[in-house]
């Protein structure tokens, strides 16, 4: 039987079968639901690609974190199918015996623990429905987590994912220009995310990917592209008008320039120039921008409506938390509980339009400790700081084995990472793809810098890769 390792999973006889009953199904699509019908087939031309070739899941799942709100029909949204996919593939590949590259060790134990106490929340939980919903998308986010930790096995293969990162940012931050340009100064561009906040945090995690493969880049014109697609991504950060999402982008070019310049540029003088640029993008966006974003920029200084309403839910967490200090109230149950907090709370403005069922607390740490309590928070920045940490240790092992690439490579990692730590001030993303994203790959980091120092032995020629 093939190896998923190789790339291919083995043919099935009934493919023509399928095959017709594909297009008549498409056929019918396209005069009832045309949506439908083109979905149907990128979706089917999708599975055709991975089953082909496996290791094309990662750049999938890459793609699918600027799309995961399009939705086909009640809860078929494509984040969640892409979950899915990847669930299948991951289970093909234990059916196959393959030998996995990923070793227990304390991230993907602090991971695995974060969703068990999620788990042990529906004891104490008031509301059971959220925590099985938040245990659902923890489950999907191992499943990228994992994807990226198992599949992504070679340097080559981590540039295409982190190229099909940088593709993807600049795309959608194309259609994000074309929603706020469109708009007559109202809307927010969100590429095709769903949420401007969250676009604004994914395309901050990709600035420093795209630095690195612009420094790593051999032919001028393709390092002057991935210069133009870190213009696209600072201006679309600018098109979200998301507030959070300016923070954590000027913490991650604080992070580009303050680091040696070898790490993101080839020459010194490039940095300079980065620099420069920036500058008069800051410029233009103040002197040319719209009044929108300069009223919400300003915000950030002189908070004039109480962040959107986040100062009145983190007061109503905290409330909540200090009357459940030990276990929290309950995976996801805030969200159920919200209404009943916000009026408990001294000082919220009860007239005010956020004020209502349903709300997040807006801040992924907060928001952990206060429905998960102190283990919570506790696995939840173990992980964190874990992603950290072994791409440190990633970074160290390749400058001592001189593999200059995956040094940048681990670098960029961490720099994204920090990106996505500002964000969640702002944002309950703790089940974020993006968050599980970068967990794989500095899992992935771990095992080619981890082989630098013990290479693997070759197979025998009888031995199963």
């Amino acid at each position: 039987m093939t190896s998923l390792a190789a790339g291919s999973l083995p043919r099935v006889r009934t493919a023509p079968l399928v095959l017709l009953l594909l297009a008549a199904v498409v056929g019918a699509l396209v005069v009832v639901k045309p949506f439908y019908a083109v979905a149907l087939v990128l979706g089917a031309a999708v599975v055709v690609v991975i089953a082909r070739d496996a290791d094309a899941l990662p750049l999938v799942l890459v793609a699918t974190m600027f799309t995961e709100s399009l939705s086909l029909g009640p809860a078929l949204r494509v984040g969640r199918l892409a979950g899915v996919l990847a669930i299948a593939v991951l289970a093909y590949s234990l059916l196959m015996h393959l030998r996995p590259q990923l070793r227990w060790n304390p991230l993907v134990a602090l991971a695995l623990g974060y969703g068990l106490w999620m788990a042990i929340s529906l004891y104490w939980a008031s509301d059971t429905h959220w925590v099985l919903t938040e245990l659902d998308s923890w489950g999907l986010a191992m499943a990228y987590m994992l994807t990226f930790a198992l599949l992504v096995r070679t340097p080559q293969q981590l540039t295409s994912v982190l190229t099909t990162l940088s593709l993807g940012s600049f795309v959608f931050g194309l259609v994000s220009f074309v929603t706020y340009a469109s708009s007559n100064d109202t809307a927010r561009g969100d590429g095709l995310q769903g949420d401007p906040n969250y676009f604004a945090v994914y395309q901050t995690i990709a600035l420093p990917a795209t630095l690195t493969l612009a420094a790593t880049a051999r032919r001028p014109a393709v390092r002057a592209l991935l210069y133009g697609v870190v213009g696209v991504i600072v201006l679309s950060v600018v098109s979200s008008l998301s507030r959070g999402g300016l923070i954590a982008l000027g913490v991650v070019v604080l992070s580009t320039i303050v680091l040696p310049w070898r790490t993101f540029f080839r020459r010194r003088s490039q940095k300079a120039s980065y620099v420069g640029f920036l500058a008069l993008a800051v410029a233009a966006a103040v002197a040319l921008g719209s009044t929108s974003f300069v009223a919400r920029a300003q915000t950030i200084i002189h908070p004039s409506d109480r962040g959107s309403g986040r100062t009145d839910l983190w007061n109503a967490a905290w409330n909540a938390y200090t009357h459940h200090p030990w276990l929290g109230i309950g995976e996801g149950n805030f969200r159920a509980e919200s209404l009943q907090w916000l009026a408990a709370t001294p000082g919220v403005d009860l007239a005010a339009p956020w004020i209502n069922s349903g709300k997040e607390v807006h801040n992924a740490y907060l928001e952990t400790l206060t429905e998960l309590g102190p283990v919570g928070i506790a696995l939840f920045g173990g992980v964190i700081l874990g992603t950290f940490w072994f791409c440190v240790r990633s970074y160290r092992r390749a400058r001592a084995h001189g593999h200059e690439l995956l040094q940048r490579y681990s670098l960029a990692v961490a720099v994204g990472l920090l990106g996505y730590v500002i964000g969640a001030i702002f944002l309950s993303n703790e089940l974020s793809k993006a968050l599980w994203v970068l967990v794989g790959i500095a899992l992935a980091l771990d095992a080619m810098t981890r082989r630098l120092v013990r290479p693997e032995p070759t197979p025998r020629p009888n031995e199963r890769p």
